[in-house]
């Protein structure tokens, strides 16, 4: 049976880079899509650190700016297209209809990576993983993954392949 929580800390902003990167790249090899992601935690806990590491591990050699201003980001990375959401100026769900975002939550090819997804709590409830992200000091973190959906403990499986366990 598959666990519904993994949990890994990290001394640096390096290993949760390497740990992002690689875990990207077992979720596209593995073929887990549509998957929303929401990355939750406080300012600078690492959550836009986490997600521009998703992207250089899927081979994203562009620029990743933080969507604090655009709202969404969106980016193509091979077959599958990683939709980067920031929704922390957001107020609520009414903001959410000019972005476009149904069409992304149907792209069968696509991971929305979302940050402040309780800012918008009807795109939170659509979420199959969320990382909680913990600041422990000195450059340390601590994520916590949550599946919520087969999609998200299928997830769950492949970042434990990655290097995440229940050891705190």
């Amino acid at each position: 049976m598959v666990q519904s929580e993994l949990i890994k800390s990290f001394r640096s902003e390096a290993e949760l880079i390497d740990s992002a990167g690689e875990f990207a790249q077992r979720l596209r090899s593995s073929a887990c899509r549509p998957l929303v992601i929401g990355l939750v935690g406080t300012l600078g806990s690492g959550k836009t650190t986490w997600a521009r590491a998703m992207l250089r591990g899927l081979g994203y050699l562009g620029r990743v700016p933080s969507p604090t201003y655009t709202l969404l980001e969106e980016y193509d990375v091979g077959e599958l297209t990683l939709v980067h959401l920031d929704l922390y100026r957001l107020s609520g769900d009414a903001e959410l209809e000019n972005l476009g975002l149904r069409d992304w939550l149907a792209h069968p090819d696509a991971w929305v990576v979302i940050e402040w997804p309780e800012r918008a709590p009807t795109l939170a409830s659509r979420c199959d993983l969320t990382l909680d992200f913990v600041d422990i000091g000195d450059n340390a973190r601590r994520v916590t993954m949550h599946g919520i959906t087969s999609a998200g403990n299928g997830a769950l499986e492949h970042s434990r392949q990655a290097g995440f366990n229940n050891a705190r």
